[in-house]
């Protein structure tokens, strides 16, 4: 499900189920960290597309919910935002940028079934 259609889900009276979630967060990852990514791989002489940086995101988001990747509870999936912020360095990006992610990523995640 495309974030927009997910944001327009999470602000109505309908549940979202985990999967869901999950997948509307990665979005969110891979919209404010993808330039980021792009960027570091680029300084070290290895560019990358927008599929390489979506499955680059994919990647650290599964190695954070381990197991649960596939039913992920809210427990996993806001601890998950935590440590891939941590891990993405997302403190240094702009506060209004911080703030606008988690409280995407939290409306999300308080939303699921």
């Amino acid at each position: 499900m495309h974030i927009k259609q997910m944001l327009t889900k999470a602000r109505s009276d309908a549940a979202i189920t985990p999967v869901e979630a999950r997948d509307a967060m990665l979005g969110c990852f891979v919209t404010i960290h993808g330039e980021t990514l792009k960027r570091g791989a680029a300084l070290l002489g290895k560019p990358l597309s927008d599929e390489q940086a979506e499955h680059h995101a994919t990647v650290i988001m599964k190695g954070l919910l381990g197991p649960q990747w596939d039913r992920p509870t809210k427990a996993a999936l806001a601890d998950a935002r935590i440590r891939m912020d941590q891990k993405m360095n997302f403190s240094q990006a702009p506060q209004d940028l911080q703030d606008l992610h988690e409280q995407v990523c939290n409306l999300i995640v308080s939303k699921t079934a």
